[in-house]
């Protein structure tokens, strides 16, 4: 009798298991859609920028690429958390601080009306986002090479970030409509703080993790895996197709300048546009889930790009509200379903001891191409292109479509052309 239970009773606890972290992930990515600096704060801060400080897009793009340098850091954070335990810990206390620091900074920001402590403050809460999410990835890596559902926690957290992100944006608009940008500035970091806090105190009792302690055996190992992915051709790959698929300077700050002051429309409908850029997100990750993770990774890849390069040209036809929302949706889902891809060819190639090294260093790449996009499209924009977007728009769309010259040199990774499980 006791034999018999025994495996139902290690199936209980692993089925019990992967709720636990199933439900930990969904809080957890909720408070990333709200708390980032791409969720609630996002609008009204360069509302703020734009119309309390009288910035142009240049001047704007410049300084969101300058505060959103943690987020290029995140190899740092993978590495500190694979390599040191912090309070015993690899994953769980980094979570702790992480999130603690998030909450901390925005409060400040909630109550300042200092421009140097606003943008330090910002610096700060990407910071511990940055940390964060790059601590949460490399779990479902781990947890995902355990239990077989890596695909399944990407999906889910995906799902769970941009239903968050819907609330947020619209929540975002309707505070840079209704209130001066000071104000809508301050109640942004104040409402943001909150699920960061939450989070940072969930973690204590949700997360299970066994102690460990920072030895030499360790380590070496880790750096020996370090090694192997710094030799690995198909994460370069990967790498360079995350790069040209981000690079998108027609969207950001010129896409926000162009919608505000060119074509006029109100702070809440730029708000409700990048609700339903998030909506788009989520049909894209349900899509990805029923019908295109079972495809080959070359059927994925392929179809992502001919999506990403006919949203992005899609682009020259903005001219109303109605075309705008359809856009936003078109080019949330084609994001999503190469997101999903991507992140699926990298946990295959993704070695054992590294799962948040790795996955924080191609996030890193995809931060790094954002970030150079929205200086570059910035400056672009203003400058070369005197406030006119289509020009921005072919470059996005020349550089998506050359992530398909990448796809026969990808066909050499083993899971190519397997069906994905």
């Amino acid at each position: 009798m006791n034999k018999d239970s025994r495996p139902s009773d290690q199936e209980t606890k692993a089925k019990l298991a992967v709720r636990r972290l199933t439900l930990f992930f969904a809080i957890a990515y909720v408070s990333h859609g709200i708390a980032t600096q791409f969720g609630l704060i996002s609008q009204p801060l360069q509302y703020y920028m734009m119309k309390e400080l009288h910035l142009t897009a240049a001047q704007v793009s410049s300084y969101l690429a300058i505060m959103m340098l943690p987020w290029v850091l995140k190899p740092f954070y993978g590495l500190l958390c694979d390599f040191v335990p912090l309070f015993g810990y690899r994953r769980k206390s980094y979570l702790i601080a992480a999130n603690a620091l998030t909450a901390a900074a925005f409060a400040v920001m909630a109550c300042s009306s200092s421009l140097a402590i606003i943008l330090g403050a910002f610096v700060l809460t990407a910071v511990g986002m940055a940390a964060s999410t790059a601590v949460t990835v490399g779990l479902a890596v781990e947890g995902g090479r355990n239990d077989g559902k890596a695909r399944d926690y990407f999906a889910q957290q995906t799902i769970c970030y941009y239903c968050a992100l819907i609330v947020a944006s619209v929540g975002g608009g309707l505070l840079c409509h209704y209130l001066a940008p000071e104000s809508a500035l301050h109640i942004a970091a104040m409402v943001a703080a909150a699920p960061a806090f939450a989070v940072s105190i969930l973690t204590i009792f949700m997360l299970q993790e066994e102690k460990t302690t920072l030895n030499i055996q360790g380590v070496q190992d880790t750096w020996v895996s370090v090694r192997q992915v710094l030799r690995s051709r198909s994460l370069w790959l990967v790498a360079l197709f995350i790069w040209c698929w981000d690079f998108s300077p027609s969207f950001g700050v010129p896409l926000y300048f162009f919608e505000s002051n060119t074509l006029g429309f109100s702070q809440s409908l730029i708000g409700q546009l990048a609700g339903w850029n998030a909506a788009g997100m989520v049909i894209g990750a349900l899509l990805y889930r029923s019908l295109i993770r079972t495809r080959t990774m070359s059927f994925q890849l392929c179809l992502t790009v001919m999506l990403g390069t006919v949203s992005t040209l899609g682009y020259l036809l903005l001219s109303s509200a109605e075309s705008a929302i359809v856009l936003e949706v078109f080019r949330g889902t084609a994001n999503m379903i190469a997101i999903l891809a991507i992140y699926a060819l990298a946990a295959d190639v993704c070695p054992q001891r590294t799962e948040v090294t790795v996955m924080a260093s191609l996030i890193a790449v995809r931060n790094l191409a954002t970030e150079a996009s929205t200086f570059i499209g910035g400056q672009l924009f203003t400058v070369a292109f005197h406030n006119k977007l289509a020009p921005l728009i072919l470059i996005a769309a020349l550089t998506t479509a050359l992530c398909a010259l990448l796809i026969p040199f990808l066909r050499g990774h083993s899971s190519m052309d397997s069906k994905g499980k």
